[in-house]
């Protein structure tokens, strides 16, 4: 499952977090590829990423820690959110380790891996080592990254699932050609990007729901919102027969509407590092399937530890430093004092020479 929220886009964030590091740790330890499993797990196509490193331009429900779209549609196999495609590209691993970038049209994007899945990274840091070959058919998802000013682009990656050998070795190698994608998600302009997007949420699930409900408080918020985080497709649709949906802030939430559930296919152009619709694989739906959510008030928490967090590092050593100067230089003053006194006091020394009666007479 996918992960992707409900789209009132009426917040735009002031700061956007990085790709969790449990997506793309950068100082991760290096791979043991001498282990690598002989065989690669396929692709899970019903599956999205688990924290898409994006802006949170949603609004969510103030008493909701998960999403709840009310009268929901009847949900079938082929309705969820999702967000994974066919990438055939150059990978590229550091030295000695599995980090690494793919390239793709003359272009470099980061590619990145959930620690479970850190097997996929490691059988193809093998596969190019033993048959030589750099160019390979990855199974990715599309990582978005948007930033607060409308005129900084947003920043593409892609997050590594699985890889082919050939053209047909597993599902989605049935249902997408090279450099397709299918996208499944709410069809929406956000505050950050400038053409519209497919926003990716987390299906909603039940046991995850009750485990988010046992988390600790002092850690709670935090982790909601980065689980909850949702991804925003940027898609060019000439002529596009769905309006996309754009928060109106002159209109009552009554009045809002609400975004189009699309499922559709379509292709990474990397000149534009964008996606260009191919084809619609279903009707659109007026309601969503459930999907998880981050509460306004979990993101306003997160935005306070954050802030907290910041301002005692910055402020206090600044303060002992401060500190530190004023004790310094109150001796430094006193010093300056004496010797001013000292020179002030040879001054009257002169008084030998006085004169006055002398050349008086």
């Amino acid at each position: 499952p996918a992960d992707l929220e409900e789209a009132e886009t009426t917040e735009a964030p002031a700061d956007l977090e990085e790709a969790e590091t449990t997506e793309a740790p950068a100082d991760l330890e290096e791979a043991e590829t001498t282990e690598a499993p002989t065989n690669l797990e396929e692709a899970e196509t019903t599956e999205a990423p688990t924290n898409l490193e994006e802006a949170e331009t949603t609004e969510a429900p103030t008493n909701l820690e998960t999403a709840e779209t009310t009268e929901q549609e009847p949900e079938t196999p082929s309705t969820f959110f999702q967000a994974v495609g066919i990438l055939p590209c150059e990978v590229n691993f550091e030295e000695g380790s599995i980090m690494s970038t793919v390239t793709v049209g003359g272009k470099e994007y980061p590619l990145l891996f959930k620690p479970r899945l850190m097997s996929a990274m490691v059988a193809l840091k093998l596969e190019i080592k033993q048959s030589g070959i750099a160019t390979q058919r990855l199974i990715v998802y599309p990582k978005v990254m948007h930033f607060p000013k409308p005129d900084q682009p947003h920043q593409l990656a892609f997050q590594l699932v699985g890889f082919e050998k050939d053209a047909a070795s597993s599902a989605i190698s049935m249902q997408l050609e090279d450099f397709e994608f299918k996208l499944s998600g709410l069809w929406q302009f956000i505050p950050v990007c400038r053409v519209p997007v497919i926003s990716v949420f987390r299906n909603f699930d039940e046991n995850i729901h009750q485990n988010l409900k046992k988390l600790d408080e002092a850690v709670a918020a935090k982790k909601k919102v980065n689980f909850m985080k949702a991804a925003h497709v940027p898609v060019i649709w000439k002529d596009a027969p769905f309006k996309p949906f754009r928060f109106n802030p002159k209109l009552e939430k009554e009045e809002q509407g609400r975004p189009l559930f699309l499922q559709l296919k379509a292709k990474f152009i990397p000149a534009k590092d964008g996606f260009e619709f191919v084809a619609l694989l279903a009707p659109p739906l007026e309601k969503a399937p459930k999907f998880f959510k981050a509460s306004s008030e979990d993101k306003a928490t997160v935005q306070k530890q954050k802030k907290k967090k910041a301002n005692p590092s910055k402020a206090n050593p600044s303060k002992s430093k401060s500190t530190a100067i004023s004790a310094n230089a109150t001796p430094s003053k006193a010093k300056e004092k004496q010797a001013k006194q000292s020179k002030e006091k040879p001054k009257p020394k002169p008084r030998p020479v006085k004169a006055q009666p002398e050349s008086e007479e």
